[in-house]
């Protein structure tokens, strides 16, 4: 949409709220609760860094100083279950679209500077970031399904864990499979 809209795109959300809160379907009260400043600033200073770190090229400096600590010839497994791991963890502190913000433009330049094809690891970031539940800071999803059923996350952490160690090999398998480094 934006080749016929231009910027003028980024302002839908907003246009939506306001189409909802004009039509009756959404209070002023319930709109300005369900929408906090802290996780908007947050957004947008991640954004802000995601796109500054591919610009300035420190995402490629950034790129080079893992493959050194990964070695000479690191192998395609490897670098894919270094991601996926790392994806998983972060995004189980904070949220989904800030890892794959802070990520995504890492392991693009990762894959560059090492000559490898990128659609793997992105698509693993993109893929991994839906393991995070062990805790119910994983998503807001998870924190709906913890709050519901009164679960304690150090009790349930024995039935989550092992999901989310076989849904990082799997991914990163299935990644190494479709797009290889």
């Amino acid at each position: 949409m934006n080749q016929y809209t231009g910027n003028w795109l980024y302002l839908a959300p907003a246009a939506g709220i306001l189409v909802l809160i004009y039509t009756g379907c959404l209070d002023v009260k319930t709109c300005v609760t369900a929408m906090t400043s802290d996780m908007i600033w947050m957004l947008a200073g991640v954004l802000v860094v995601a796109d500054a770190l591919g610009a300035s090229g420190a995402g490629e400096l950034i790129g080079q100083f893992i493959l050194n600590i990964l070695g000479d010839n690191p192998s395609g497994l490897s670098v894919m279950l270094l991601f996926s791991t790392a994806t998983v963890l972060m995004t189980t502190f904070i949220s989904n679209m800030g890892t794959q913000s802070v990520l995504i433009p890492i392991a693009a330049s990762v894959a560059l500077a090492a000559g490898w094809d990128p659609r793997g690891l992105i698509l693993i970031i993109g893929t991994a970031n839906y393991f995070a539940l062990g805790f119910p800071s994983g998503s807001g999803e998870a924190a709906v399904a913890f709050a519901a059923g009164g679960y304690n996350p150090g009790k349930v952490l024995k039935f989550t864990l092992p999901y989310m160690i076989l849904a990082i090999l799997s991914c990163t398998v299935s990644a190494l499979i479709f797009y290889p480094l």
